[in-house]
């Protein structure tokens, strides 16, 4: 198959979080599978020309917008050794610092940026010849591909025999914006209602995306269910529900080449499921790097985490208080986010000197020091669209305490001291008390040293990689072609779009 993959950022050009590592993993997977994948995102200013090969490729690209036409120039890169890489350059839009914002607030014209990159895939696919049977989107930043694909090229010779799959990482981030940019993208106006991009008097790319795409994936199973209900669904609730029957949950995969405590290059001792000795020399090169104690007899927990109240690192601090005066727990934090949120933590530092270590900002060699040195790994999110820590942790013997939410209930199995079956542990209510209460529950299992051990093995056993995850795209893939085929035409299943629909049901906000 020929598949165009089009992202808002890929690793290691530019990158705000795990859709860019998505945006490289998955291609590369998938070309290893014998496809043709081309990845095609804007090139900012942070994507270096020299460092990463760039040259132009076609001529200049002639984007369709508003009452007119702008000009920007394709590049390409071969960095991905398995993946060309197609950049669209425009230096009015794109040659700024930040992807989306500039470090304060998103920019004001992100809509504009956005329609004249979503217009530019579609464009750019054609100026350099490859015809994809899949152009696969991902999240707010590409939601208009599949509405353009469908309505201003559906009777285009060079896209007709292709189908759309929209991706979504993280309904939170829908792209909504006011109405009045809705005329630069060209489309009919009878499209702007609410079974098309309208959404409360305003315009959401993610909403078109999702109405109008082939097949509608997200990054869980479970996070898929959640989505068609208020309490996760942001407003768009009716809008999953509505697609139920071409949506469905692919959990992402991971990178074990980069976390394996046998070949870390990042840890002070390697280690397996077979010999876990070196673990705790990376336990006590923790603490020490960590500022805590070297304290054989605490139990050592901790987390890597954007600081906010999705994650719910709020219920995190408030719990952690009294578990620091009731056991003999440690804990750590690598992060950054709600400078409110960290000074609690700050504050847990202070009341218990020598137990509790911070460090504010990222870091990828101390991440992966934390993976290998962690006892338990904590992650309380509000909502986790798939999760990636709690597997890193599994595979370096670190056990999980999870949140039953998304990609967390679908990958954490809860321990069964009886049976010895299970991976880690999960909570459902996020509460201090719930959260309180499950940690010292851990930690009386965690004295328990033989069930431990068989918890650990257990943990290490798991594993979902990219290679897997490939196979689920790929089988999808083959699906909505056949069904497309068999159609004769490329559209959304049980749908007309090369019109505008004049129906209108509000979207039942959850406000």
């Amino acid at each position: 198959m020929k598949i165009a993959f089009a992202t808002s950022e890929a690793y290691p050009f530019a990158k705000t979080g795990g859709l860019a590592d998505v945006s490289s993993a998955l291609p590369a997977a998938l070309a290893r599978r014998g496809h043709d994948v081309r990845i095609i995102m804007p090139r900012y200013y942070a994507v270096d020309r020299e460092r990463y090969g760039l040259r132009v490729v076609g001529g200049p690209l002639g984007v369709p917008l508003g009452g007119g036409e702008k000009w920007a120039a394709i590049l390409e890169s071969r960095h991905i050794p398995e993946v060309p890489v197609y950049f669209i350059e425009h230096e009015f839009y794109f040659g700024r610092d930040g992807l989306y914002d500039d470090g304060y607030s998103a920019y004001a014209d992100n809509a504009e940026r956005f329609i004249f990159f979503c217009r530019g895939v579609m464009q750019a696919l054609k100026d350099i010849g490859f015809a994809p049977d899949i152009i696969h989107c991902n999240d707010w930043q590409t939601g208009l591909i599949p509405v353009y694909h469908k309505t201003l090229y559906r009777d285009d010779p060079f896209f007709n025999r292709g189908s759309t799959v929209m991706t979504v990482h993280n309904a939170g981030y829908q792209g909504v914006f006011p109405a009045e940019n809705y005329r630069l993208t060209q489309l009919d106006p009878g499209l702007f209602t609410d079974n098309g991009l309208e959404f409360f008097n305003q315009m959401n790319f993610l909403k078109g995306g999702v109405l109008f795409a082939d097949a509608v994936t997200t990054v869980s199973r479970k996070y898929a269910d959640e989505l068609s209900t208020p309490e996760f669904g942001y407003d768009l609730a009716d809008v999953f529900q509505k697609v139920k029957g071409r949506f469905r949950g692919i959990t992402n995969g991971v990178d074990y080449s980069s976390w394996n405590p046998e070949t870390d290059p990042f840890i002070p001792a390697r280690y397996s499921r077979k010999t876990t000795d070196g673990k705790r020399a990376c336990r006590e090169a923790l603490q020490q790097t960590m500022g805590i104690d070297v304290d054989p007899a605490a139990v050592l927990a901790g987390t890597i985490s954007r600081v906010t109240y999705q994650k719910g690192m709020d219920v995190l601090a408030d719990a952690l208080r009294p578990l620091l005066a009731d056991e003999n727990l440690q804990f750590v934090l690598l992060g950054q986010g709600d400078e409110r949120i960290l000074d609690r933590f700050g504050e847990l530092k202070r009341l218990f000197p020598g137990r509790v270590g911070l460090f504010r900002g990222y870091d990828e060699r101390l991440s992966h020091l934390i993976e290998a040195g962690l006892d338990i790994y904590l992650m309380p999110s509000r909502y986790e669209p798939c999760g990636l820590n709690q597997m890193y942790s599994m595979r370096y013997g670190t056990i999980p305490v999870v949140r039953a939410t998304g990609g967390l209930d679908d990958t954490v199995i809860e321990w069964d001291d009886k049976s010895l079956r299970g991976n880690g542990f999960k909570f459902a209510e996020l509460t201090e008390k719930a959260l309180y209460e499950k940690i010292r529950y851990v930690i009386r299992c965690y004295h328990d040293t033989q069930s431990w051990k068989v918890l650990q093995r257990n943990a290490m056993e798991f594993s979902y990689s990219w290679s897997d995850a490939s196979v689920e795209y790929e089988r999808m893939y083959e699906v909505i072609l056949l069904a497309s085929r068999t159609r004769g035409e490329s559209r959304a299943p049980g749908n007309d779009h090369s019109r505008g629909s004049r129906g209108k049901k509000r979207v039942k906000s959850n406000a």
